[in-house]
């Protein structure tokens, strides 16, 4: 789920040569990996992996819900430890400031200190609906044959003979439509478009015959989509016209002179972050309008979402969740549906409707990081802690929450 993987073919070579290193977590010290969790897997993309704020690390990967989960439930859990400065490098403040500086490599490689061929995580980030059953697609990267090696994820997941499963797959068949502001695809501004709901059904249904052929006993939890419209990286052009403070640090934002096309107002349009980078990459005035073609095209069309598209975006989210929980339902496994944790924290203030432009370091506030869409750390506990509630009710078991302060 990343907008910032861009590594070549070249690192992609490199990274061969360190496919089969990775890490283990220590479990907790009174173990429960007998019986549900003798063996877990995470399948996913970079939710589950550990990115965050545009990049992905050993120490973001430690952090992953994913991490939690087998830590509290006492189980093995392996990773591909990623060494620092990262594979992209996190950012550490906003917009774009690079862990490890200007001269940071886009890519650190794998940890070769610990080999072990069995992963417990087998997420990779960038990847969508078909990816878990593909080897390679048009959303492969670096980091599928760096974590991967060649295998889909749910090879390497049937490599660790599974007991438990959680499958957090989806978010990328919209995220990058929304950012970009279009439903359709656009190759211009690399936008995929929404994946049709028919196409994501398919694939999801293939990848879980797939790994019940393989597990027949195979228990899990299967995640919902993010509800990608309510991320703080897209707030309410409104704002704009209604909050001054926000509208001065979003000028200053956008070079210190905007132009604002008063019909946003009324408009109830979200605006994408990304059209700040947008601009100074085309090369074109800023101007922010809520009307297509408004003063001429791509004004008020691309990094803007009008009622319409956001409706198509709810509708194919509402899509791919109905056939989720569907499935989980029918098997018996857990659904966990994000929506409802990412609702109460958008209404406790805790992720923000506008991003704070004027920090460089709480942007979109301590749930969300600097890229404006992967969780936190703190966000990720959050996550666990739902996640590990669901578990325990469906499969009566014990395993703790993480306290919080």
């Amino acid at each position: 789920m990343t907008r910032y993987i861009t590594l070549g073919c070249a690192a992609a070579m490199i990274a061969l040569a360190a496919c089969d290193s990775d890490k283990l977590v220590n479990p907790k010290a009174t173990p429960l990996n007998t019986g549900l969790f003798k063996s877990y897997v995470a399948i996913g993309n970079s939710i589950t992996a550990g990115f965050q704020s545009g990049g992905i690390l050993d120490s973001t990967q430690q952090e992953s819900f994913a991490a939690i989960l087998a830590h509290q439930a006492g189980t093995r859990y392996a990773y591909p430890a990623l060494l620092a400065p990262g594979c992209p490098p996190p950012v550490v403040s906003f917009p774009s400031t690079t862990l490890g500086g200007p001269g940071a490599p886009p890519c650190s490689l794998r940890d070769p200190r610990s080999v072990n061929a069995i992963l417990n995580n087998v997420a990779v980030p960038g990847a969508a609906a078909i990816d878990p059953l593909a080897a390679t697609s048009m959303n492969s990267n670096a980091l599928t044959t760096l974590i991967l090696g060649g295998k889909t994820q749910v090879q390497k997941a049937l490599d660790a003979s599974p007991t438990f499963v959680t499958i957090e797959i989806g978010n990328n068949d919209v995220l990058s439509a929304a950012l970009h502001g279009t439903t359709v695809p656009d190759s211009a501004i690399g936008s995929p478009g929404i994946t049709p709901v028919a196409t994501v059904v398919s694939e999801y249904s293939a990848m879980m015959s797939a790994l019940l052929t393989g597990q027949p006993k195979l228990k899990g939890a299967l995640f919902g989509v993010f509800a990608v419209t309510a991320l703080p990286s897209l707030f309410p052009a409104e704002s704009l016209y209604t909050n001054a403070q926000f509208n001065a640090e979003f000028t200053f934002a956008a070079g210190g002179s905007v132009t604002y096309v008063p019909n946003c107002i009324g408009s109830h349009a979200l605006i994408s972050i990304d059209i700040l980078a947008f601009w100074k990459a085309a090369n074109i005035p800023p101007v922010v309008s809520c009307q297509a073609g408004v003063p001429v095209e791509p004004y008020g069309n691309l990094f803007v979402l009008d009622t319409l598209k956001q409706a198509a975006f709810a509708s194919a989210i509402a899509g791919y969740d109905a056939y989720i929980q569907a499935k989980a339902d029918s098997l018996g496994w857990v659904y966990f549906d994000p929506n409802p944790l990412l609702g109460q924290l958008k209404a406790a203030g805790a992720v923000p409707t506008l991003p704070n432009l004027a920090s460089t370091t709480q942007t979109f506030g301590p749930f969300i990081t600097l890229d404006g869409i992967h969780p936190s750390a703190l966000a990720h506990e959050y996550i666990a802690n739902k996640l590990i509630q669901g578990i325990n009710a469906k499969y009566s078991v014990s395993i703790d929450t993480v306290p919080h302060p």
